[in-house]
């Protein structure tokens, strides 16, 4: 019994839907991506705020004298 045209017949079917499975996988993305809303031009971030190390004053406040 010869054994091998089944396993390059499992090869090559892996390999075809490995390929099939990526296209797919790339035209959900880009579907999703398509649904994703823009986001506004210069606006200020909605959710995150600038870190300011401990030690370091604004430029615009005035320095206090210790």
């Amino acid at each position: 019994m010869d054994v091998v045209p089944y396993l390059s017949a499992v090869i090559l079917v892996s390999t075809i839907a490995t390929i099939f499975l990526a296209v797919l996988s790339y035209a959900a993305f880009k579907m999703r991506d398509k649904r994703k809303p823009k986001a506004k031009a210069g606006g200020a971030p909605v959710y995150f705020h600038r870190y300011k190390p401990p030690g370091d004053a604004p430029s615009d406040a005035p320095e206090a004298d210790a």
